[in-house]
């Protein structure tokens, strides 16, 4: 497959070396950008606690007003004139974890990686390198976009410039890293905090070693850890996930899940039933034709099939309603 994109993140805008310049690309007075900065830590709301699989918790977090709108405008006028690589796959637009996967599928062996605890490990000092390196802003320009986009010296996700922080985590590393494995016949992405590599062919012990070693010295090298349970190699004999698809031929959904979307329109159609299914535009129906709507992406005939049958129950619905 060939990919156009650079094999880095490119920034196309000019530099920004002063405040004033800042305030102009902005929009948003200078004064207010550094009042803002000096109170930005106390400017975030939770928004959820996400119960993670291994019994963490993920929290994320909103910011308030008018921070946030200095977030999009950071966004807009800055974050968006960004061109990331191909393998580059997370929050980034016409990307998702379906691309990313897709661009190990038919290989022969894959090595996952996880990041612990990536946004919260994210520290202020690698975000001000990225304002200051990345982007060669200047230096009181660095300072003050660091303080307005980290929330106590760490990186809040679900903020509105976070995601694409994140993706510039290792813009002085994760290039040369991906041309080298590239040479060796190697497929590398990153999906936010999930990083695979793929072979088409075989990998003896040593390389597998020399792979993970990598791996783990660019993240050492920023101040991250793996998480060694997440740590997973797989071959073609077996299942292969990238970020929870099989990529043994084309992704596709596990057949756990798959089965998990069946007995979920199931539970829909016996609720129907009994009379429990009223609501269609939210509640458990659009939540389950919604699971349908993703099976289809990667298995359609067997999503048409089960979107069928929830349209018939709407169908139904609307029909006994004029009767």
């Amino acid at each position: 497959m060939k990919h156009t994109l650079p094999d880095g993140p490119f920034y196309s805008r000019r530099r920004i070396h002063s405040m004033a310049s800042l305030a102009k690309a902005l929009n948003i007075p200078a004064s207010e950008l550094i009042s803002l900065a000096c109170r930005a830590d106390r400017m975030y709301r939770l928004a959820n606690n996400i119960p993670k699989a291994d019994g963490s918790v993920r929290q994320t977090w909103d910011a308030h007003e008018p921070l946030k709108k200095i977030h999009r405008s950071i966004r807009r006028n800055i974050l968006d004139h960004v061109t990331y690589p191909y393998y580059l796959t997370g929050s980034l637009k016409g990307c998702d974890y379906k691309v990313n996967a897709s661009l190990h599928a038919g290989a022969t062996i894959v090595i996952n990686e996880d990041i612990t605890g990536f946004f919260p490990g994210t520290s202020a000092a690698v975000v001000h390198c990225i304002w200051r390196n990345f982007f060669c802003f200047g230096q009181d320009v660095a300072d003050c976009l660091t303080r307005l986009t980290t929330r106590h010296g760490e990186l809040p996700q679900g903020a509105i410039t976070s995601s694409f922080l994140a993706n510039l985590a290792f813009w002085d590393a994760e290039s040369a890293l991906h041309s080298s494995f590239k040479a060796r016949g190697l497929i590398y992405s990153r999906y936010v905090d999930d990083i695979a590599v793929s072979s088409e062919t075989f990998l003896d012990n040593s390389t597998k070693t020399e792979v993970i070693a990598s791996l783990y010295g660019m993240l050492f090298r920023h101040g991250y850890r793996p998480k060694r349970t997440k740590h997973e190699i797989r071959t073609s004999g077996e299942r292969m996930d990238v970020t929870k698809l099989s990529v043994n031929s084309k992704p596709g959904l596990s057949t756990s899940r798959q089965s998990q979307i069946r007995s979920a329109v199931n539970h829909i159609e016996q609720a129907f039933l009994r009379g429990e299914i009223t609501v269609f535009d939210s509640g458990p129906y659009a939540q389950t034709l919604g699971q349908v709507h993703l099976l289809a992406r990667f298995h359609p005939g067997k999503a048409e099939k089960l979107k069928q049958r929830l349209l018939a129950l709407k169908k139904l619905a609307q029909s006994n309603k004029c009767s």
